[in-house]
């Protein structure tokens, strides 16, 4: 490739314009980020340095000015396809069970929140589990906790602190009381943790609308004190959040659509369920043995009522990958990638 002078790094570690150019683009529509590199290695760069470019453009001033003018009208497009996809009843069916048929029907295509109330009463992980148990088996265990999450000042940074500890010390933060500034949350990984690799016998039987997940990806865990509010968002997939111990409030918002693109910072809803939708919010509560269909797309807030742990499962027999929903740039994220 040719070079070309820049003040940030030296001519001989520049890429040609066209292959900058060509980066910006991928970054902008989704493009992963260690397919890029691969792409640039391949046609004769060092990888270090493709790494290093990569990262420098991702993290620019410039180009995060570009991906937010250019997220608007992506989004606006996205909802209206999602919107085709997908026709929306709003209102929650409790039920004790359903079968994979009437599910597929009535809810996965129907985009249509479900309250199931006995079809994880059986589940290894609800019957044994508890705080104290894990502290017990898994205690000495580090774990990247989430932290300083009263600090956020918009309902997307809440997930960004995260701080090493022993998943006792955590256990024994959530016996303190309720708090909002310490949790385990999906993007931490907790059930990909090679050290908890045993809870995942525990996962059994499941829900009749799953399949068996596929280590270390398709199910997370939530861990932590009472209080802990994780704040209005909508996930790129269809989620069953199961409730091992403790209970939790749920409130959904309608799905996210045009008329309510506004409203959005990323995944998150930029103001309260109330202030967006008003009357049209749905409010549950999630006891233990208890399961909870979210559609994809759907907006949903859920507040810790008690020290709690909840599974949330995508693994699905159907198709689950609305990911190019996700704003400009959060591929990787939203496919469980970890940022470098």
């Amino acid at each position: 490739m040719e070079s070309s002078p820049d003040d940030a790094l030296p001519t001989e570690l520049r890429l040609s314009l066209d292959w900058e150019l060509w980066v910006v683009e991928q970054l902008l529509f989704s493009g992963k980020r260690d397919d890029l590199v691969n792409v640039l290695a391949r046609q004769g760069v060092e990888p270090a340095l493709a790494k290093a470019r990569v990262l420098e453009i991702l993290r620019s001033d410039g180009f995060a000015r570009l991906r937010d003018r250019l997220s608007g009208a992506t989004m606006a497009a996205k909802l209206q396809r999602l919107d085709e996809q997908l026709r929306v009843e709003q209102s929650l069916i409790v039920r004790r069970d359903v079968d994979p048929e009437s599910f597929l029907a009535g809810h996965w295509i129907a985009s249509r929140p479900v309250l199931l109330t006995e079809a994880a009463q059986s589940m290894v992980a609800v019957q044994r589990w508890s705080l104290r148990v894990l502290a017990e088996r898994f205690g000495e265990v580090a774990v990247e906790v989430n932290v300083d999450r009263m600090a956020a000042t918009r309902a997307a940074q809440t997930e960004r602190g995260a701080r090493q500890m022993p998943l006792a010390q955590l256990i024994a933060l959530a016996d303190e009381g309720p708090s909002n500034d310490a949790y385990i949350v999906s993007r931490n990984g907790l059930m990909s943790n090679p050290g908890l690799a045993a809870l995942w016998d525990d996962l059994q039987p499941l829900p009749a609308v799953l399949e068996p997940p596929r280590r270390p990806r398709g199910v997370s865990m939530w861990l932590g004190p009472a209080g802990t509010v994780t704040p209005p968002h909508f996930d790129p997939h269809n989620v069953l959040l199961v409730q091992v111990q403790g209970r939790k409030r749920v409130r959904l918002g309608p799905r996210v659509d045009t008329r309510t693109q506004e409203h959005l910072d990323g995944f998150y809803l930029d103001g309260t369920l109330d202030d967006v939708f008003g009357d049209r919010v749905i409010t549950c509560e999630l006891s233990p043995g208890q399961a909870l269909f979210v559609p994809v797309g759907w907006v949903h807030e859920v507040t810790a009522l008690d020290p709690s742990i909840t599974l949330s499962f995508l693994n699905f027999p159907w198709p689950n990958h609305f990911h190019w929903l996700g704003h400009a740039g959060s591929d990787d994220e939203a496919r469980g990638g970890a940022p470098w």
